[in-house]
């Protein structure tokens, strides 16, 4: 009697068992997953310089002293290989002081970038020094130009020129004799791309070279290109640049000779044009014809 309970319930539970192992479970649902939130690194301070401290055997530099080092370390001086004919060509750099050696008997001109227009000018001395500004080379955008002219020599000053594209700190000083800075202008490698990155513009190579009068001449242009705001003429290396030719631009009234700026073996025109010619010659001229065809721009950066 008592062990018919026990079978009786070890034999339901192993129906019961068999039961359930032949249904389906249903699936269970996955486990939450926790997301873990990423803290943004911590903007580390740079680190403060340690101020000095004087003794008896270290002299610390005064404030005028470190200013001295930095506006010394800030200018910049011609350079042998800085000129393009008596234009002396600075490389811009935001926070750098520029010389410009002035004579009483003289006056020097300061050029800007083509297309640049001054907001304001500032001298630190306007009672002995001529600071008055002009425009000039009205071809294409036109080219803003500053003239300085000291009374006297011995004289030193700063001219700050604020223009709508930068701010440029000139040191101008004076001195005697035939010895001055007849032009002083400035090249931008900084600034090829915006915010200083150097992106390299679409060039346009599309251009037709022909000789159209005269024997083919030894200084024919092996390149000619275009950014969309200037042009430039690239010429043999074996080519003087005494022997390089004037341009002219073909417009309906005629060829017009027109402003470049010669680096090198290399013309640069502050403008485009569609018709060109370079012209060597009088009695029996040589006439190179350039022509503008439809725009096809390469990827490609001034070099």
């Amino acid at each position: 009697m008592i062990c018919r309970p026990l079978l009786l319930g070890a034999t339901l539970m192993f129906l019961s068992g068999c039961a359930t192992s032949g249904a389906a479970q249903p699936a269970l649902p996955p486990p939450p997953v926790s997301v873990a939130t990423i803290a943004p690194p911590a903007r580390i301070a740079p680190p403060v310089p340690r101020p000095c401290v004087s003794t008896r055997r270290v002299r610390c530099p005064t404030p005028v002293d470190v200013l001295a080092a930095a506006n010394g370390a800030a200018r910049q001086q011609p350079i042998a290989g800085g000129f393009t004919e008596a234009r002396h060509v600075y490389a811009y750099a935001p926070g750098a002081i520029y010389e410009l050696y002035t004579n009483p008997s003289f006056i020097s001109t300061v050029l800007l970038e083509p297309g640049e227009t001054i907001n304001a000018i500032a001298a630190g001395d306007t009672s002995r020094w001529m600071v008055t500004e002009t425009n000039g080379e009205s071809e294409g955008e036109g080219r803003t130009i500053v003239l300085v002219k000291p009374q006297t020599i011995g004289l030193r000053t700063n001219i700050v020129l604020i223009t709508d594209r930068r701010t440029y700190t000139i040191e101008a000083s004076s001195s005697a004799g035939a010895v001055y800075s007849a032009q002083i202008a400035w090249s931008y490698p900084a600034i090829q791309g915006e915010a200083g990155a150097a992106i390299a513009r679409p060039m346009n190579e599309n251009y037709r070279v022909r000789t159209v009068r005269g024997l083919r001449p030894s200084w024919l242009p092996t390149r000619v290109y275009d950014d969309g705001r200037r042009t430039w003429l690239e010429f043999p290396e074996s080519v003087g640049s005494a022997d390089m030719p004037p341009l002219f631009v073909i417009t309906p009234e005629g060829a017009e000779l027109v402003n470049y700026r010669v680096q090198g073996r290399r013309y640069m025109i502050d403008r485009i044009f569609d018709v060109a010619e370079l012209r060597f010659g009088t009695r029996a001229p040589i006439v190179v014809r350039i022509e503008r065809r439809a725009t096809r721009a390469v990827r490609g950066a001034r070099s």
